[in-house]
């Protein structure tokens, strides 16, 4: 396989938030973006970002897997955006776009935890090369955290979204397994039934919050799982704790 396709291979699967306030250049390298991943989305400054990011995490529950950003911006910079960024998910694979000029800003990018560089005139190789590497990281990354073992000898698996007990699969409903999954991922949160109702049927704006819906999914739940795995904490909401 070639190293174009792999990318391919590597990028279908994945969403990227692409940051650059040049229209011209922000145009003509979407196009190349929107062959290679999943879903695309762009901004024009850092603010823009921030909301274009947390809006597709309200909607999804998940966060954006890759963010490409140019340094010099309007309203908010490249390097405060990649601050806010790491505030929200430490975890965010974050690549940077700078000019020559800009190279003196790269150390204090480096030290904050961006994973890679680009540097303007951007060339094709210079894109996929950066590009393969990040993608590649955050497979291994990805593959790395689809197994979350549990008490009991329960095994989670994030990627099929199946639960086990000694390799004895446990049945869940589809709205369990994407509650258990969104549990999974944001260990150590309280989250209110609103909030996990919004998250769960973020798809079907039609249909009404009801606290009691999502009582009575946490308690079918709860019977399949070790004990003490969902707390229930007045006035703070809901939370996951592995114990392990």
């Amino acid at each position: 396989m070639s190293r174009v396709n792999e990318l391919k291979r590597l990028a279908q699967e994945l969403s990227l938030l692409y940051v650059e306030d040049d229209c011209m250049l922000r145009e003509s390298t979407s196009e190349l973006f929107e062959d290679l991943f999943k879903e695309l989305f762009i901004a024009q400054d850092g603010l823009n970002a921030l909301e274009v990011y947390e809006e597709y995490f309200d909607k999804n529950g998940a966060y954006i897997d890759l963010i490409i950003s140019d340094i010099a911006m309007p309203r908010m910079d490249g390097i405060a955006l990649a601050k806010e960024l790491f505030k929200i998910n430490e975890n965010q694979k974050v690549l940077i776009v700078s000019a020559y000029n800009d190279t003196e800003y790269l150390i204090e990018l480096i030290n904050i935890g961006v994973s890679g560089f680009m540097q303007k005139p951007l060339s094709l190789d210079q894109v996929l090369s950066t590009l393969f590497d990040a993608c590649l990281e955050l497979e291994s990354d990805k593959e790395s955290l689809r197994y979350r073992e549990l008490p009991d000898n329960f095994v989670w698996d994030h990627k099929n979204k199946t639960l086990t007990q000694k390799e004895t699969l446990i049945k869940l409903s589809e709205s369990e397994k994407n509650l258990f999954d969104f549990f999974i991922e944001h260990s150590e949160q309280n989250f209110t039934a609103l909030e996990l109702f919004d998250c769960l049927f973020f798809n079907e704006p039609e249909k009404k919050f009801s606290s009691d819906t999502i009582k009575s999914l946490i308690k079918r739940l709860r019977k399949k799982l070790p004990p003490n795995l969902i707390n229930n904490t007045p006035n703070s909401g809901y939370s996951f704790k592995n114990t392990l």
